[in-house]
């Protein structure tokens, strides 16, 4: 009878052992997902913050009054630089304050 305890209490103890394993394994499988989440959301933040510049002056252009180079063959063309100016300006001014 004492055998058949000590049986016991040894897969008791390698149950036990198990589980815990198991349990870190899961906490690292959760830790390893919501790291990759945040460099997504991260990556998802840098494009949003980056857009918002040429969304707000194609936006300014756009409206019904009269603005810069409305008469230019060319204007389209000068809005566009100037909106992919200020996206890569504020692309660098982000990265160098290390926001991304």
């Amino acid at each position: 009878m004492s055998r058949l305890y000590d049986l016991i209490s040894s897969m008791n103890r390698m149950i036990t052992s198990y589980s815990t394993y198991l349990d870190n394994i899961e906490s690292m499988i959760n830790n390893m997902s919501s790291y990759q989440l945040n460099a997504i959301m991260q990556t998802l933040t840098e494009i949003s913050i980056v857009l918002t510049i040429p969304a707000i002056i194609f936006g300014l252009w756009g409206i019904n009054v009269h603005v810069p180079f409305e008469k230019s063959s060319y204007g389209l063309l000068f809005v566009i630089g100037i909106s992919i100016v200020l996206a890569s300006i504020t692309w660098i001014w982000l990265r160098r304050k290390k926001y991304f």
